[in-house]
């Protein structure tokens, strides 16, 4: 188990921050600040930069893809002297990964979590080596803290509000109205540094398994997983050069101390859990469904499969893990199967669990295909709209000389708008860009099904491979039953029909 290293921090001139930089730093460049008027250098000796990007919401304008733009906007909008300018992250990254996987993930992971929701981000990805040969994959994120309007202009962080009353009218006071200031995004909502932390390592996790990497990272703080172990401490970047210098400071001493006790309690852990694996692989011995894997691979040397295939059967390619004792036990195991029972309570809650997702599944297609169709059918539409619209707004000469240019498309309008209102009917808003986005968000659901239909399916042909064997074992041990009663019987007869017995 590897603990998630990840940091949070708000750039604040307050602090003497500055957005270009930090910017700088991440990306390695040189870039110069309109702001202070200040050419900031990054340290030419430090090559550790795998890869730098710029990722954009859709409604930001393309010029932000400049990060030397994209920051000196930032720094001139914010006018306070103490004005926080943007949100700062590092976080740690599976060491064994390539460069191009690492790239990959971090895209996903920031695309879904942050210019998803409106921010611009500018990221990259740094590979160190210490001393010691130890590798260090990370990657640092800047975010944007104002939301961008359709227009792609910058908006305030708060809003003023009026309060009314129930009349609807604003109240007056002696200084004005009374009023209220509301923000314009929750993204400072502490809450979010939890949910981005386990996404990330959800998203590191899943990538983990998909490499066949037997490494299982954790994002919840040891207080959070009742573990009694200290944390370690930040080392800064004026103790981290003098330890590189092979000179000890106080942090450094102290983490070392921390890393001597988390040896100690990870000993203590590990023999635990060895001791607490020998009395679980123990009771298994009774264990009703291990007891039928284990005489059907006596009697065959693996499971057997029927032969007609059941209904997750016929979507399985690799059938031979389903044969497999040791993957059916850990199976049974991890799922917590012990008795056929509860093998018939996972198989039906998760058949109904399977079902759900289909139909989640279609009715999204279903949905999809709807709002193309409205959103094709508004393209149709929306030329003989502005057109009619410019008709409406136009008098005397202007509208006659204009309506004869565009005799042939008003003429049709009527039949046009009647098309358009067989797929979009009268009343429903036209907000193409919602349905874009609608459409964006079904596609990501849609692979979010489809993963956990994979899932399923793996799991119900283990459950539909696992009755079978039951039933098929059964029957079998019947059969033997019945043959050695044949021969007892035959025995028998023979030693009525001896004479001499």
């Amino acid at each position: 188990m590897k603990n998630l290293s990840t940091r949070f921090t708000v750039v604040s001139r307050a602090k003497g921050g500055s957005a270009i930089d930090k910017a700088s730093y991440i990306s390695r460049e040189e870039l110069f600040s309109e702001y202070d008027g200040t050419m900031h250098r990054p340290d030419k000796t430090t090559e550790d930069l795998v890869h730098a990007e710029v990722s954009l919401p859709d409604n930001a304008p393309s010029i932000y893809l400049d990060r030397e733009t994209l920051w000196n906007s930032v720094e001139l909008v914010e006018k306070q002297k103490n004005a926080q300018l943007c949100r700062m992250m590092k976080a740690s990254l599976p060491n064994s990964w390539t460069y191009e996987v690492a790239e990959e993930v971090v895209r996903k992971y920031i695309m879904d979590n942050f210019v998803s929701k409106g921010m611009c981000a500018d990221w990259a990805i740094h590979d160190s080596v210490n001393e010691k040969g130890q590798r260090n994959l990370h990657f640092h994120l800047l975010l944007t803290l104002r939301s961008i309007d359709e227009e792609g202009k910058w908006m305030p962080k708060q809003k003023k509000i009026y309060i009314l009353d129930k009349d609807g009218n604003k109240i007056r006071t002696k200084k004005g109205y009374k009023s209220k200031t509301e923000k314009t995004n929750d993204w400072d909502d502490k809450s979010y540094g939890r949910i981005w932390r386990k996404n990330l390592t959800d998203l590191i996790n899943q990538t983990n398994e998909a490499l066949k990497i037997e490494e299982q990272w954790e994002y919840r703080s040891f207080k959070e997983m009742g573990i009694e172990e200290p944390p370690t401490i930040h080392l800064g970047s004026r103790a981290n050069a003098l330890e590189k210098k092979g000179i000890a400071t106080e942090r450094g001493d102290y983490n070392r101390k921390v890393l001597e006790i988390r040896g100690l309690v990870s000993f203590i852990e590990q023999t635990s859990a060895s001791i607490e694996a020998f009395k679980k692989k123990a009771a298994d011995v009774t264990n009703e469904v291990v007891d039928i894997i284990k005489a059907v691979v006596k009697r065959h040397g693996r499971l057997q499969l029927p032969v007609y295939g059941g209904v997750f059967l016929r979507k399985i390619k690799n059938r031979e893990k389903l044969q497999d004792a040791d993957h059916m036990m850990r199976f049974a195991s991890a799922k917590d199967i012990t008795d056929f029972e509860k093998l018939d309570a996972f198989k039906d809650s998760h058949e109904a669990h399977y079902n759900a997702l289909l139909d989640e599944f279609y009715e999204g297609v279903d949905r999809q295909n709807l709002l193309y169709e409205m959103i094709d059918a508004w393209d149709r539409f929306k030329p003989y709209s502005d057109i009619k619209k410019q008709s409406l707004s136009l008098k005397g000469l202007a509208k006659l000389k204009y309506d004869m240019e565009h005799k042939e498309q008003l003429a049709d309008y009527p039949d046009r708008i009647e098309a358009m209102r067989r797929i979009i009917p009268e009343g429903e808003p036209i907000t193409p860009k919602k349905w874009q986005a609608e459409i964006k968000s079904i596609v990501k659901r849609r692979d979010e099904i489809n993963a956990e239909l994979k899932v399923e399916v793996s799991d119900l042909a283990c459950a539909e491979t696992l009755k079978y064997n039951k039933s098929h074992e059964e029957q079998e041990r019947l059969a033997d039953e019945r043959v050695v009663e044949r021969k007892q019987n035959r025995t028998h007869n023979r030693k009525r029909s001896d004479p001499e017995r």
